[in-house]
């Protein structure tokens, strides 16, 4: 499990390295390869604007492409389907446009009027794609991996592979909420988008602090190295705040293990959000809301070319929020600014520059007692809008930013460099009051106390990878090899002051003194850092076969400095290597059936009884799948089944009880099914249902086996529909409904059983001109109802309703 390095280059230095000495490494003959003849691909691009089809067949091949928007104005493309190269899938696309595709004398192609009516044979044309022309800008495009999805339908995703890959030729379960679906619900907070996705939950109720998740039925969130932005590993600690919504083009989940492209992670799966890029395009938004609890929140999206040739691309989003919560004493404030610069110089070059400031005012929502919230109680369940803390003392004040650069370079059509570098540092000032348990009187708490907290945390992670496309045969081989590196620390300082009177949930009587602060040094401060080499093969064998199979080595380096002054410093080391293999059947008809496995792995810290390092946990799943997109049409059926297994699970050691054993295991097993679609012309549909069962199948108290994991429901229903009455004879008009289901589950560690609960959400829009106008309604009917009990019991958003006004120009 311990090892050490040979050498110990800087994270930097070693990505620089990797990136500068793999293309050397490439074999001459794959060299040669590369500058041979053009690429195939498989295309299914359904028709719709002639201009962004062209931008994305160009995109994906890195090909040099000039296009006069104008001359494209609001031209519709042909439906492309089959296997070209590029400049044939882009001759598909012109069909019946009435232009044409000619080559230039730099090696790339650009687009003139002439072309015949119809022509349904491409044409073979001689130069190949790997010449690159300078002054080409290639964007970003909708419907891409990387760029805003049309509509609620996600086609693409890099979540699965690292790679630009259609959903239904990934061989493992991955969940997109776009912007779209993100502007027409108006969630909360990044775990409330995903509200409407199976097989995942909030881990708590109303909290604004974190971003935590329970997917398939094990805990995911920037503690458990679950949350990534933009590919790479982001935040620290679990308090480390929550993401902006406005600032992302979309939110992804990839379910299950996921070691291979990700590293450290839970068992359950990772987040990956998306955040918004450059575009050439103009944009400006600008958007007002007001809701009820005095909310109050305005909003700016910009982007655009900063120079006449598009080299220069930018974008600017920024939120400014006052508002006030359900809970008593609680704010929602925030300020938000993001921006992003591209420098584009060809269609092979890119290299964006973003950073992201981020402040939130609000307050964490202490967990309720299981005995007024769950459980009988003479006084009844305690108010919904019960605050447990201190007011005017109390507070959660966090500061983040965020800065980085992606770079990318086509060497050819076939050969491809990304590198990444982020850095994240969140400061936060936290006191705190804790009331739990309840007195014999139904009323009181037994434990009354307040703390002192502040956080600091701090990350910088590299990603650098080389993506190879080379045919062997009836094989089209994707081939990606990487290396990525994490570097995280966190420091806490607290201390505990004692409230010498109890609480009262049902009268609360704020004034009251409490001690003098006694410092907390259970808690020591820690760094870490980790380095993980990965190679995969996307093969597509004759059209019709996806297999995919991966391999990675992590190793991690944990230290651990007390703040007591007398524990000594601790330096861990562990490695891990992990894998993944999935397959994937392409029929004609749109259907995709998958069978996948795949593992992941947690560093643990600590020894057992004997002085022995604790290995990590070590979590793997089966998955069998189903996928349905009918070629052209707006519809995505996703259905699976898996078996998840966590292993090297801490549990009591028998022999000491003051000592842990490695001997525990949980398993998840469970169904998902999911459905995005549009009905007619007019109706649009997202469904989904997961049924999750997570318990205990190992550990050294025989009461514990068996036992159902805790905060996990066995059934989740959601469902949301539209309807555009554009037809009815009302365009702009647009009305939505939505009912989420939530089944009864158990406490994490609180003893009772938390009940099954319905909600409804509204939405209605009007589109004319230039503006947009909302009115959302999120718990229509108000319902007071238990979100989740882990150690205390949380109580779920009531009726937030919002109106906004949006113009864009």
């Amino acid at each position: 499990m311990s090892s050490s390095f040979p050498f110990r280059p800087t994270p930097l230095v070693a990505a620089l390295l990797f990136a500068t000495a793999m293309p050397a490494q490439l074999p001459t003959a794959a060299r040669a390869q590369a500058q041979a003849a053009p690429m195939l691909r498989d295309y299914d691009l359904p028709p719709g604007p002639l201009g962004a089809t062209l931008n994305r067949i160009a995109r994906e091949a890195g090909l040099a492409l000039t296009v006069d928007a104008a001359l494209v104005g609001q031209r519709a493309s042909a439906p492309v389907r089959g296997r070209y190269d590029a400049p044939q899938a882009l001759r598909r696309a012109l069909a019946d446009s009435g232009l044409e595709l000619l080559p230039t004398d730099a090696g790339g192609y650009t687009v003139r009027a002439g072309a015949p009516a119809a022509s349904a044979a491409p044409q073979v044309v001689a130069p190949a794609p790997s010449a690159m022309l300078a002054e080409v800008r290639v964007n970003a495009e909708r419907g891409a991996a990387g760029g805003p999805a049309d509509g609620y339908i996600a086609r693409r995703s890099t979540a699965g592979t690292k790679t630009d890959t259609p959903i239904l030729e990934t061989p493992q379960s991955i969940s997109v909420v776009t912007a779209e679906q993100i502007e027409a619900q108006q969630p909360t907070s990044l775990v409330d988008a995903f509200n409407y996705t199976a097989g995942v939950r909030r881990s708590e109720g109303a909290d604004r602090t974190t971003d935590s998740f329970v997917i398939r039925g094990f805990q995911a969130g920037a503690g458990t190295g679950s949350l990534y932005r933009d590919g790479s590993k982001f935040m620290v600690n679990a308090y480390d705040g929550q993401q902006e919504l406005y600032g992302l083009e979309r939110a992804e989940v990839l379910k299950g293990a996921a070691s291979l492209l990700y590293g450290t992670a839970a068992p359950g799966g990772v987040v990956n959000t998306v955040t918004k890029q450059p575009t050439a395009e103009p944009l400006r938004e600008l958007g007002v809301e007001l809701g009820n609890r005095d909310r109050r929140q305005i909003k700016g999206d910009f982007g655009g070319k900063l120079d006449e040739q598009g080299t220069l691309t930018y974008r600017l989003t920024g939120l400014v929020r006052d508002s006030n919560t359900f809970i008593d004493h609680v704010p929602d404030d925030r300020r938000f600014l993001s921006g992003a610069i591209r420098w584009q110089p060809s269609a092979a070059t890119s290299l964006t520059l973003q950073a992201e400031y981020l402040r939130n005012r609000t307050d964490y929502v202490y967990g309720l007692a299981g005995g007024v919230t769950i459980l009988p109680n003479i006084h009844g369940p305690v108010p919904s809008s019960r605050y447990t803390g201190t007011p005017g003392r109390d507070r959660y004040a966090g500061t983040n930013t965020a800065v980085g650069y992606r770079f990318e370079h086509a060497f050819s059509d076939r050969l491809k460099l990304r590198h990444s570098a982020h850095a994240f540092r969140s400061e936060v000032d936290f006191p705190s009051t804790a009331a739990a348990g309840v007195s014999p009187d139904g009323a009181s708490s037994t434990f009354h106390e307040s703390y002192d907290r502040r956080d600091r945390s701090r990350a910088h992670t590299t990603d650098t990878s080389l993506e190879y496309r080379v045919d062997t045969g009836a094989v089209a081989h994707t081939l990606l090899a990487g290396m990525d590196t994490t570097y995280q620390s966190y420091t806490t300082r607290r201390a505990s002051r004692e409230i010498a009177t109890q609480f009262n949930y049902y009268a609360p009587n704020y004034v009251y003194v409490a001690g003098a602060p006694v410092p907390n040094t259970y808690f020591p401060d820690m760094a870490g850092n980790a380095t993980g080499l990965y190679l995969q093969d996307q093969m597509k064998i004759a059209g019709r076969w996806v297999v995919v199979l991966g391999a990675r080595h992590d190793r991690v380096t944990d230290r651990q400095v007390p703040v007591d002054g007398e524990t000594a410093n601790s330096k861990e080391k562990t490695s891990a290597t992990t894998g993944r293999a999935g397959l994937v059947y392409l029929a004609d008809n749109g259907l995709a059936p998958f069978a996948s496995f795949s593992q992941s792995f947690q560093p643990q810290s600590g020894v057992d009884r004997m002085g022995a390092r604790f290995e990590p946990t070590r979590g793997e799943q089966y998955e069998l799948g189903l996928r349905y997109q009918p070629p052209g049409s707006d519809t995505l059926l996703s259905a699976a089944v898996y078996q998840l297994r966590q292993q090297n699970v801490l549990s009591t050691d028998p022999v000491d009880t003051g000592f842990s054993v490695q001997t525990g295991e949980v398993r998840s097993r469970g169904l998902e099914i999911e459905l995005r679609t549009r009905i007619g012309r007019s109706a649009s549909l997202i469904a989904a249902y997961a049924y999750t069962d997570a318990r205990v199948t190992a550990d050294t108290t025989a009461a514990n086996v068996g036992k159902r994991r805790g905060n996990v429901p066995y059934n989740t229903f959601s469902a949301w529909g539209e309807y555009d009455f554009g037809a009815a004879g009302a365009p702009g008009l647009r009305a939505g409904l939505g009912v989420r289901y939530v089944g009864a589950s158990t406490g994490l560690y609180v003893n009772g059983i938390v009940p099954s609960y319905t909600v409804f959400d509204a939405m209605v829009s009007y589109d004319t001109g230039h503006w947009r106008y909302a009115f959302n309604l999120t718990n229509l009917a108000d319902k007071a109802y238990i979100a989740s009990c882990t150690y205390g019991c949380f109580y779920g958003e009531r009726r937030k309703a919002v109106a906004s006004a949006t113009y864009r120009w």
